[in-house]
């Protein structure tokens, strides 16, 4: 779980990154670059994006999972995405019992500190009591 939750902290620390954004923004025209329409292919862009990642690759070993994932035939990150929300989902719920957990202990040590303290305060009584009767029968 632990991994988990670093390696999706680390993939938005990626996606967040000033060059992530740089990376975006190389990849995507601007709108005042031209007026005119331009017909670009799927299999165009996905190249283009590849070469971006591959020369950005050589110092940010992140990147190799998205170049990976370019380079694929098939499925795309699909079912990494579902698979990613449902873990999200699962941790969620794993949250929640934890929390009723982390309640429910410190409810329980909250119990026992108030029982102990009884019990000290009953034992000094007690002490109290066997003191003053040693002392009526000297």
């Amino acid at each position: 779980r632990a991994e988990e939750l670093l390696a999706l902290a680390e993939t938005i620390k990626v996606l967040n990154d000033d060059d992530a954004l740089d990376l975006f923004k190389k990849s995507l025209p601007s709108a005042s670059a031209s007026f005119m329409q331009v017909q670009v292919t799927k299999a165009s862009v996905k190249a283009r994006a590849l070469s971006i990642l591959r020369s950005a690759a050589g110092h940010r070993p992140e990147l190799d999972l998205i170049a990976l994932a370019l380079n694929g035939k098939k499925a795309g990150f699909g079912k990494v995405i579902k698979m990613i929300d449902e873990m999200v989902a699962n941790l969620g719920k794993e949250q929640e019992g934890d929390d009723e957990k982390k309640a429910y202990c410190e409810k329980q040590f909250d119990e026992a500190e108030d029982k102990s303290k009884q019990l000290e305060l009953s034992i000094k009584d007690a002490a109290t009591a066997i003191d003053e009767m040693e002392g009526s029968i000297v």
